[in-house]
């Protein structure tokens, strides 16, 4: 007969009752006269049971009501007050967070919704977070459902894109799969700065990147430090040419086009336009240019071309060719 495990206060009446109804079950010991008695031998002497406790019924309760019970309680709420689920926005670690959470909140016998929101909102130290969670939890009274929404904004949370020195926002053109970029060339007429073009189909140390506020850029190699997106008007044409220059800081706005972020944060594969501060729209097209490059050593016949797919400026109706996926 496996060993049953001697009860002092430690356990959960009720999960301790069940571990020894199953360990009967397996010996085939199934009255419950002879259960109870087993308990009863297994319960630490500083415990006293009640002459009364003759059926397993009374027994939890009593077990229930002891102090011992109060102090186990106790011990569960500040193991709850301990925990966080910062850093565990993967699926299989969230689920194991919600799982020693709700066992814990069963274990201390937290029932009310409200107080097991207070303490979910507790777990994750992050704006979006609390305004998100707020926001899909009130009115909930289900607990259920209170923990399938925190679920879901966790996982949504790990997407979110965030606004800080150390984060910066990549983009990748829809139609055309390819990184937004930039190299230390630039255009050989028109502004005559350096050139943006549509990159490698992967992340590269090419791809262009947005700050996500107005601090010194850590992401960017020295070439495209300091340096932002910006369109220069053609005269002969209705496209403005989209080049990087150097400038304090300028604002670029993302215009959401899927309808499946109801949140008011960007996310990561979210889709949007690209849209300057003049209201110029962003544009790539799978069309190339050419510019000449002799390797700065003035010897022309050591000129190769360097072939880029084009990018501009519009202000005209938006369409798929103006879509981009945002990556940090």
């Amino acid at each position: 007969m496996n060993l049953i495990t001697r009860y002092n206060g430690t356990v959960h009446p009720e999960e301790w009752l069940k571990q020894v109804q199953t360990i009967c079950i397996i010996n085939k010991i199934r009255q419950e006269r002879d259960i109870l008695k087993l308990c009863k031998l297994n319960i630490d002497t500083s415990i006293i049971l009640p002459n009364k406790t003759n059926t397993l019924d009374k027994l939890a309760k009593v077990l229930k009501a002891h102090f011992t019970f109060e102090i186990y309680k106790s011990g569960c709420k500040h193991r709850l007050d301990q925990m966080s689920s910062q850093g565990n926005d993967k699926v299989g670690d969230i689920t194991k967070f919600l799982a020693n959470f709700r066992s814990l909140c069963f274990k201390a016998e937290i029932i009310n919704p409200q107080e097991i929101k207070a303490r979910l909102l507790k777990t994750f130290s992050s704006n979006e977070f609390l305004n998100e969670f707020s926001k899909r939890i009130s009115g909930v009274t289900s607990v259920d459902e209170i923990y399938r929404l925190y679920s879901e904004v966790i996982s949504d949370s790990s997407k979110t894109i965030k606004y800080g020195p150390e984060f910066s926002i990549a983009t990748e053109h829809l139609a055309t799969s390819r990184y937004l970029s930039s190299i230390s060339t630039n255009y050989q007429t028109g502004s005559k700065r350096q050139v943006i073009f549509g990159g490698e189909k992967i992340l590269d140390g090419n791809c262009w990147r947005y700050l996500t506020c107005e601090v010194p850029d850590l992401h960017k190699d020295e070439f495209q430090k300091n340096k932002v997106l910006y369109v220069y008007r053609s005269s002969r044409t209705s496209y403005a040419e989209v080049h990087g220059f150097q400038c304090s800081w300028a604002n670029l706005k993302n215009d959401l086009t899927n309808q499946e972020n109801n949140t008011p944060y960007l996310k990561v594969r979210d889709r949007g336009y690209i849209r300057t501060e003049t209201d110029y729209i962003l544009r790539s097209q799978d069309v190339t240019f050419k510019i000449e490059n002799n390797n700065d050593n003035n010897d022309k016949s050591d000129t190769k071309s360097l072939i880029f797919q084009g990018n501009v400026g519009h202000k005209e109706q938006i369409d798929r060719d103006d879509v981009y996926l945002l990556f940090v």
